[in-house]
């Protein structure tokens, strides 16, 4: 929704069962692209009347700690919402040159090779 950001829409669900869901995207022809292990700590707040989702994340193939801050916005509110989530960026100390939009698959995959 937001390149310079990286955001995007996301869709969640949970997942009873890992060997069914697995099969079920085998079937429809997807193949495993890259496996690795992301650890997580949520916290949720409200800022700039907006419930907001930081989660910390370490992945141990890589180097540092990131942040990811999310909050829901429609595509209407989107410019208004960015810049309320910036704003939280900027109280923590974080600033434009501290982004990326790097994925972890790929960076992963980088550092692997």
């Amino acid at each position: 929704m937001d390149e310079a950001s990286g955001s995007k829409p996301e869709h969640e669900t949970k997942v009873a069962d890992l060997t069914v869901i697995d099969t079920v995207l085998r079937a429809l022809g997807a193949v495993e692209y890259v496996r690795l292990t992301k650890h997580c700590a949520n916290y949720r707040f409200t800022a700039s009347g907006r419930n907001m989702l930081a989660t910390m994340v370490t992945v141990p193939e890589l180097d540092g700690t990131f942040i990811e801050l999310e909050t829901l916005a429609e595509p209407d509110d989107l410019a208004s919402a960015l810049a309320d989530v910036r704003a939280v960026l900027t109280v923590l100390g974080i600033d434009e040159r501290d982004l990326t939009s790097e994925q972890y698959t790929d960076a992963v995959i980088n550092a692997r090779s």
